[in-house]
């Protein structure tokens, strides 16, 4: 599905001095962002227009410039998973222009920058195979920079960094990384599909658990880059022609498509869209999962694994929500606990607070309860409610 670029009344001369004038207020009131994209606009009308090509240059580096000084302040050590795909949704785009204009060197420093910020990221790997394409089809070679080099496939000594400390679980998430890893190329060797098999058999992983396992890193790597293609609400050529070189290397059917293309325009249509999430639980496993399917249903969501860490993200973010688990084992801080600090805090303490519990206990629910608790959900719980208890607490 490919949107109809906006169209203003006049010539092309006139609606690109539309665009650039709106991308000069922009700049004026802070919004850089909204800028790039009115200056995107007017390169769509004529992509070789000197004065837009070097207004989004100079505002390209204004906006490295700002980034790298909060940097060096401590301020962005961490950002929003919302913020990483603004970021990469932002280079891509530029990666567009300069193969607009033919120049791929260029187009393949926006993609290294890519993966300065996620260096898995499969949307990225298969821009690099579009742009070898139409090296290859002008029959002219260019040498990829060492960071634009894929990660190397996982060896024995690199599958021994994953620790199995939670039974079969655990042992699920280890094998789902090692599957992201050896498909980030979009094939799997020979040698690579060995050492899989190694691994399975270790931990007894059948083969319809690799099957499906292997399906689901497909489909999340295919929403995660619809969701970075849809960012500015238009498709470009471009970026169809990639979409569709995803489709044939990981074998999702239209059907698939359609369905994750809905998903991904119905969370930017939702009210709740940007909503941030903070989830807390020491249990990785299922913190992940929940975290995962929650981004899908459209809220941006911050992870941590103990109250400690979450107090320190909580410095630098202000979630709409929280969400946390009620224990966390011998010694450390209780969900209460974190409860108790967050409302003492001005700044926090009108922030929704749930906390989740395997505890049946009503004393324990009741406790909680009187403390203030928005409310107790009961683990293990049906996802379906927790989105509506979410919902409820924002309105």
């Amino acid at each position: 599905m490919i949107s109809k670029k906006e169209a203003l009344p006049g010539t092309t001369k006139e609606r690109i001095a539309r665009y650039l004038r709106v991308a000069d207020y922009m700049v004026k009131e802070g919004k850089l962002e909204e800028a790039v994209i009115q200056i995107e606009k007017a390169l769509q009308l004529d992509p070789k227009n000197y004065y837009a090509r070097s207004f989004l240059e100079r505002l390209r580096s204004q906006m490295e410039k700002i980034q790298q000084r909060r940097m060096e302040n401590g301020e962005a050590k961490t950002i929003s998973d919302e913020q990483r795909l603004e970021q990469i949704s932002l280079l891509l785009r530029a990666a567009d222009q300069f193969i607009a204009a033919k120049n791929y060197k260029l187009a393949l420093q926006q993609v290294a920058k890519v993966y300065a910020i996620d260096p898995q990221n499969y949307y990225a790997q298969a821009y690099s195979d579009r742009i070898d394409q139409l090296i290859a089809q002008e029959k002219r070679t260019i040498s990829l920079p060492p960071s634009m080099k894929a990660p190397p496939s996982p060896t024995a000594a690199a599958l021994s960094r994953f620790e199995w400390k939670a039974g079969e679980r655990a042992s699920i998430a280890m094998y789902r990384e090692l599957l992201k890893e050896v498909w980030f190329d979009g094939k799997v060797t020979d040698d690579e599909a060995k050492e899989l098999k190694k691994v399975r058999d270790i931990f007894k992983i059948t083969d319809e658990d690799h099957k499906e396992l292997e399906k689901q890193v497909h489909i999340d790597a295919y929403i995660e880059a619809l969701r970075i293609a849809w960012r500015d609400g238009v498709i470009s050529q471009n970026e169809n022609d990639v979409l569709q070189m995803m489709r044939q290397k990981f074998n999702i059917s239209m059907e698939e498509h359609m369905s994750a293309e809905a998903k991904i325009l119905w969370a930017k249509s939702t009210p709740h869209a940007k909503a941030a999430v903070m989830l807390v639980d020491d249990e990785r496993t299922f913190l992940l999962s929940l975290a995962a399917k929650l981004r899908k249903h459209g809220y941006d969501v911050l992870t941590a694994e103990s109250v400690e860490l979450a107090l320190e993200l909580l410095q630098r973010s202000l979630p709409a929500i929280i969400v946390a688990d009620l224990l966390y084992g011998e010694g450390k801080m209780t969900g209460l606990e974190f409860y108790q600090k967050v409302r003492e805090n001005s700044r926090l303490k009108s922030i929704p607070f749930l906390l989740m519990s395997g505890i049946s206990d009503e004393f324990v629910v009741r406790a909680g309860m009187r403390l203030g608790v928005d409310n107790f959900i009961q683990k293990p719980f049906d996802l379906e409610l927790l989105l509506a208890t979410i919902e409820g607490k924002l309105k």
